[in-house]
């Protein structure tokens, strides 16, 4: 019994975390709560939103909120139901939106609340994540008297790459779900 309720916690561990919205409108899937993110790179926003969704009933901007400032992601985030994913969530049809904002190279690095605000309601869902600085770029060394080139930088991350930042949190979801079953079997 005790190996099941091990087993039980560690897969619940690993299932994606969704914030659901006060007015139930929508579901944050991404980014994940207390997430690591780099100055310079990609931060995915995925939300879900009903069935039954309305620019009537939601009208939705994306923001992220430092401790000394705002910078407003998108003003007027996609709800539309025709050129989105569609897909069913515990029996329900929702529709899946996605925007990747670049996160600009100056970005202090620090605490920051990624904030799904709806304007219709007056409600939000604020999401902590963390920003990391942007990496230095980097010069290559050349052997004196030969030609230089201009410096390059790292190129932006791709959301499906396995390690980027964005996918951390289903790394640590594996790791906590493999150190749980360990655990378990040898307390027993």
């Amino acid at each position: 019994m005790v190996k099941i309720l091990i087993l039980l916690s560690a897969l619940a561990l690993a299932v994606k975390a969704q914030v659901q919205s006060p007015t139930y409108q929508f579901n944050v899937t991404s980014p994940s709560p207390n997430s690591p993110y780099v100055a310079s790179q990609i931060l995915p926003c995925i939300y879900d939103i009903a069935s039954n969704t309305t620019s009537d009933n939601l009208q939705l901007s994306i923001s992220l909120v430092g401790t000394n400032s705002t910078t407003p992601m998108i003003m007027s985030a996609d709800i539309t139901q025709g050129f989105s994913f569609q897909k069913q969530v515990g029996g329900a049809i929702v529709f899946e939106h996605q925007l990747n904002f670049n996160l600009p190279t100056n970005t202090t690095a620090g605490p920051y609340q990624v904030v799904f605000f709806d304007n219709v309601s007056q409600t939000n869902v604020s999401i902590p994540i963390t920003i990391s600085a942007a990496p230095a770029p980097t010069i290559s060394s050349l052997p004196s008297g030969s030609v230089t080139a201009a410096p390059t930088t790292s190129a932006p991350a791709n959301i499906f790459d396995k390690g980027n930042s964005a996918n951390a949190g289903s790394e640590i979801s594996k790791l906590l779900l493999a150190a749980s079953l360990i655990l378990a079997f040898v307390h027993l």
